[in-house]
């Protein structure tokens, strides 16, 4: 076909299933959607024809292979009134997370008083540890929807193992630093003995076993920035309900668990994001770049990942500023602090998902220089986020 004709290649039969790639001619790109006139078999992607348009393109690279599959499922995705779709599951997944706040806040609060403190005086350590986690899923998402919206799938997948490694080193370095400075970063929090050593056993606990949270962060990241939102929402719920079910057993010792108190909680938490990780870890796996690249990697990930890190790490400086404030007065003004925030996140978190949903779309439109669809995107965005932020006002 030349440069300005549509071709239809149907595949019966084809051997999708162990992975089709189409090479692309020097200095052209591919791309392709499904067509109801041309049925074809074998496909994973669902697709029932492939129309393969070229046009020319400097600033594409030919040596690199189009997969079809990652390809089809994002451009998909990338439509403006796809957010509108794909949104709400994962706004409901976050709104489960949410829910998993108060909930976890409940069941300790019905253990002791003291326990309850110890929990919010550590809120802020998990609000960085997610800063850190989710702010570099994001560059990860951010630079692989780039590469998909190029055609450049091979490096899309050296972005998705780079940030796996990234993911691990963090956890390593958070983990270190917070168990060996738990103590004092508690005692800024509260000055109750009792509650001190809940904060410090709760704090070490989900520090250590963070892993769950870092790894979850890459993982959902790289499957969202090829338009698959379902695998993460199901990871989340999952590991929300599973964290539920296990707070009162391992809390009050129910059945054959023995009454952990605050220590059981921390490990109901573990465990629920172990899950979620466990999830979205199929098929999100991939391997690294060479030693001699992945510099070139980690800038382009934190080059589009550092300002959601800051804006998380911000907004967990202000908590502990004001943890440290009204710890002068009680802790149980720290307690209602806390709790304010949990309630609070009801709201915001659900849009923090909305931000999920849109960041790949637009980074794969903008790569495309699609600037209309990216301007359709936001405004459709703007308005789900007025929408729901009248509707926690009122």
């Amino acid at each position: 076909a030349s440069a300005s004709t549509t071709a239809v290649l149907p595949t019966p039969g084809s051997p999708m299933r162990a992975g089709l790639f189409f090479p692309r001619r020097l200095s052209t790109c591919m791309s392709w959607e499904s067509s109801a006139s041309r049925p074809t078999t074998g496909s994973i992607c669902g697709a029932r024809s492939i129309i393969l348009s070229q046009y020319t393109s400097k600033s594409f690279n030919s040596d690199r292979p189009f997969s079809a599959c990652a390809g089809c499922r994002m451009r998909a995705s990338a439509q403006p009134g796809a957010s509108l779709k794909i949104a709400p599951p994962v706004m409901l997944a976050q709104l489960i997370q949410a829910l998993y706040n108060i909930v976890d806040s409940f069941f300790v609060g019905m253990y002791s008083d003291d326990a309850l403190t110890a929990l919010t005086v550590i809120y802020p350590l998990q609000l960085i540890i997610i800063a850190l986690a989710v702010g570099t899923g994001v560059g990860v998402n951010t630079y692989m929807a780039q590469k998909y919206a190029r055609g450049e799938v091979r490096e899309a997948e050296y972005t998705a193992g780079c940030g796996t490694l990234l993911e691990l080193l963090s956890w390593v370095v958070f983990a270190v630093i917070a168990t060996i400075f738990m103590r004092p970063y508690v005692m800024t929090g509260t000055s109750t003995p009792l509650a001190t050593e809940y904060a410090v056993t709760y704090g070490r606990i989900v520090s250590i076993g963070s892993i769950g949270v870092f790894l979850e962060g890459n993982f959902t990241k790289v499957h969202q920035s090829r338009g698959n939102m379902l695998r993460p929402m199901i990871a989340q719920i999952t590991g929300a309900a599973v964290n539920i079910i296990l707070d009162p057993l391992m809390i009050f010792g129910v059945g054959p668990f023995p009454k952990m108190g605050v220590a059981g909680a921390a490990a109901a938490t573990v465990i629920g994001q172990i899950t979620a990780a466990v999830i979205v870890s199929f098929g999100a796996l991939r391997r690294p770049p060479a030693v001699s690249r992945m510099g070139h990697f980690i800038g382009r990930i934190y080059f589009f990942g550092y300002s959601s890190i800051f804006m998380q790490a911000l907004y967990t400086v202000y908590i502990l500023a004001l943890n440290i404030i009204l710890a002068k007065f009680s802790d149980e003004a720290v307690v209602v602090l806390g709790l304010y925030y949990k309630l609070q996140s009801f709201f915001f978190i659900p849009l923090f998902g909305l931000q999920t949903c849109i960041v790949p779309v637009l980074s794969y439109n903008y790569a495309r220089a699609d600037h209309k669809r990216c301007r359709q995107v936001m405004n459709i965005s703007f308005l789900i986020s007025s929408v729901f932020m009248l509707v926690g006002v009122v």
